[in-house]
């Protein structure tokens, strides 16, 4: 008889201890990626709101259940009126950062918020410049982002992510052609709003 009750209580008790992790429904550990269409816009100082659409790819490593290292590229492509440099406006965005999840791996959907580092760069293709034919002009510069989102899994490894990101930084630097011109400051905020997949493989 002690050793049947010896026997159902080790059962029990395996069958407890495995319980979280066959009902884990999300996970953020371990390396991960991901591709997103994206709505973008961009604001100059004192300027008009121009949008955009786009796509981009996401790239990180969880160390955690809660911290996540990643990196993150956007573009995007956009028209812009009543414009001293006319032509093809493209925008895009290289953010380097720390994701940080609310996170319980058994629920099937997982909050968070992040902050990044970022580099911006706007180039218009085939651009006219006061009149003036020229074959390519851009503006770089540093910024800073923030954003967050949710994320709905569809299993454990495989979800679909909802982000909203917002950034601000000053163009500093031109280039028309193979000429580089620097010493002068725009400021400028552009915003991105993303839909996407995210796979842990």
């Amino acid at each position: 008889m002690r050793r049947v009750l010896l026997a159902v209580s080790l059962t029990l008790a395996v069958t407890l201890a495995s319980k979280p992790a066959a009902g884990q429904e999300s996970t953020t550990r371990g390396f991960v990626m991901g591709l997103h269409v994206s709505g973008a816009s961009i604001t100059p100082e004192d300027g008009d709101r121009s949008t955009a659409g786009g796509a981009g790819l996401y790239f990180g490593y969880g160390f955690n259940r809660t911290v996540q290292l990643f990196l993150q590229i956007d573009g995007a492509e956009f028209d812009v009126e009543n414009a001293e440099v006319e032509g093809q406006w493209e925008m895009g965005h290289g953010d380097i950062g720390v994701r940080f999840h609310f996170a319980n791996s058994l629920r099937s959907w997982v909050p968070y918020l992040q902050a990044a580092l970022s580099g911006r760069a706007v180039g218009v293709e085939d651009a006219v410049v006061n009149g003036t034919p020229e074959t390519d002009v851009g503006f770089y510069g540093g910024a800073f982002s923030l954003g967050g989102g949710i994320m709905f899994y569809f299993n454990e490894t495989f979800a679909a992510d909802l982000q909203l990101i917002g950034t601000g930084g000053r163009f500093t630097e031109m280039k028309i052609d193979n000429v580089t011109i620097e010493g002068f400051e725009i400021d400028a905020t552009s915003g991105r709003f993303n839909i996407g997949i995210l796979w842990w493989p």
